[in-house]
């Protein structure tokens, strides 16, 4: 399991969460205080440039810094990693997010939770062996071409139909669409997992105010100050994600 945020935001709105998201991988305190210790990495982008970073260290212990204009607006994603038991750890090359190019576009995800990858690696013909279950996810948007919202939530139903829904399903998106004469960027989050397996620490939280939009794992939330310590929303312009919904970011 892991933690992770992704915004369409200015620059205060990402440094702010990405301390948050240091914090939650020190210590989280909806999951016994554990350490996500297993890598991290970022994609940070808007029509002018791109930023993309991908480490095996903790986040809390790297020294990466990230450099943002002000005036700016851009979409990110962050995410540090608590790799699952039996998923790869080799380096920087299984830390997320993952780029996946398909015919018209350019995907950036990342994902919390696990899947079956054995039964996705099937569908898109590749050695589950040598990818962790989420960049074998990551694969399956090559199948669909919709807004970036629409595909994940083909992508949760389309799992769910091959029964390689297994647990927590967080995943946070990034579209880049290619024109003849320009891009177009948007982005996405859905939050689903199984009834019986409710609890705090798999929720997503949403925001949106004068410093743009995001959505992020609780922790981050409430290290945030989105969150109380026993989940509940204290800020009024936050929600915490329906279970299998998809919002645009």
């Amino acid at each position: 399991m892991c933690r992770l945020f992704i915004s369409n935001s200015n620059k205060n709105m990402i440094e702010g969460l990405y301390k948050s998201l240091i914090n939650a991988s020190k210590k989280d305190i909806f999951y016994n205080g554990i350490k996500h210790n297993t890598g991290w990495g970022y994609y940070i982008t808007n029509p002018e440039t791109s930023l993309y970073y991908k480490s095996s260290k903790p986040i809390f212990d790297d020294k990466a810094s990230i450099n943002l204009i002000d005036e700016s607006k851009y979409y990110a994603i962050f995410h540090s990693r608590l790799a699952a038991k039996d998923q790869p750890v080799r380096g920087f090359i299984d830390s997320h997010p993952y780029l996946v190019h398909t015919q018209n576009s350019l995907i950036v995800l990342a994902h919390n939770g696990v899947v079956d990858k054995y039964k996705i690696s099937k569908e898109v013909n590749v050695n589950p062996k040598l990818y962790t279950d989420s960049e074998v996810l990551g694969l399956l948007f090559s199948k669909f071409d919709k807004d970036i919202d629409m595909i994940l939530y083909q992508i949760n139903k389309y799992i769910k139909d091959i029964g390689a829904f297994i647990g927590t399903f967080n995943v946070i998106a990034i579209k880049i669409d290619r024109f003849d004469e320009s891009i177009r960027i948007s982005s996405a989050c859905i939050s689903d997992y199984p009834e019986e397996n409710e609890n705090n620490y798999k929720k997503m939280v949403l925001i949106k105010n004068e410093n743009g939009s995001a959505a992020m794992s609780s922790t981050v939330a409430y290290y945030y100050g989105l969150l109380d310590d026993s989940g509940k929303i204290i800020s009024k312009d936050s929600i915490i994600c329906k279970k299998g919904v998809p919002y645009l970011i």
